[in-house]
């Protein structure tokens, strides 16, 4: 009766949630959002054109977005990394409301920490949702699972034996490793998360400012 009742619960509020959210993103308490950058994107005309795609007949088509991994390299067997955080709009919600505590496919009953490839799972399964492919025009990843200097000084082993090459794809090194728009990075540390912030909110506008000229004497 205990689980039958807590069943309902979560019934209840998942529908709830569909009702009122446009976009549901799911992140962790380590987890650093961009916000600006997330609406940008969200309100962008490519965003726009895949929910809503001329063969719609005007239904909103689910949407599962964030940073793309490829189970053990299959890629057949892709989920988006909950470490990164992941986005769903609507339809994509809705779908888990449906189907994610009762389908038999989606396994409601099993227990693990992965609930990312789950939710993956769910998705393709009940309504042959995959996660979509989040870089920006230049290849560049918008959603990352750890932070900016890891991702920044990640180089691929020669050897190719590491999970994280492993799983990523078409991954890019260095400064390609992260797109201008960047919308979040995971394993942030609560005292690294002030320094982010002032970096991105209060160094912002130092950075178009010209820089000073050099003089003669200066350069000597």
């Amino acid at each position: 009766m205990h689980r039958a009742s807590n069943t309902y619960v979560a019934c209840i509020l998942f529908r709830a949630l569909t009702a009122v959210l446009l976009f549901h993103f799911g992140v962790w308490l380590d987890h650093l959002r961009i916000v600006e950058n997330l609406r940008l994107y969200l309100n962008s005309d490519e965003i726009t054109r895949a929910a809503h795609p001329p063969d719609s007949g005007g239904k909103e088509r689910p949407l599962f977005l964030g940073r793309r991994f490829a189970q053990g390299g299959n890629r057949e067997r892709m989920f988006n990394s909950g470490g990164a955080g992941y986005v769903l709009n609507r339809a994509a919600l809705e779908v888990l409301a449906e189907n994610a505590l009762d389908n038999p496919q989606c396994q409601p009953h099993l227990k693990g920490f992965w609930e990312d490839v789950q939710v993956a799972n769910c998705l393709k399964k009940a309504a042959g949702v995959l996660p979509y492919d989040t870089r920006d025009e230049l290849g560049r990843e918008r959603f990352h699972p750890f932070t900016p200097a890891n991702h920044l000084a990640y180089r691929i082993p020669r050897s190719g034996k590491d999970w994280y090459a492993q799983y990523s794809i078409d991954l890019k090194e260095g400064a390609d490793c992260c797109s201008a728009r960047s919308v979040s990075f995971h394993y942030v540390k609560h005292e690294l998360m002030p320094k982010l912030h002032a970096l991105l909110y209060d160094c912002r506008l130092s950075s178009t400012l010209p820089l000073p000229r050099r003089t003669n004497q200066q350069a000597g």
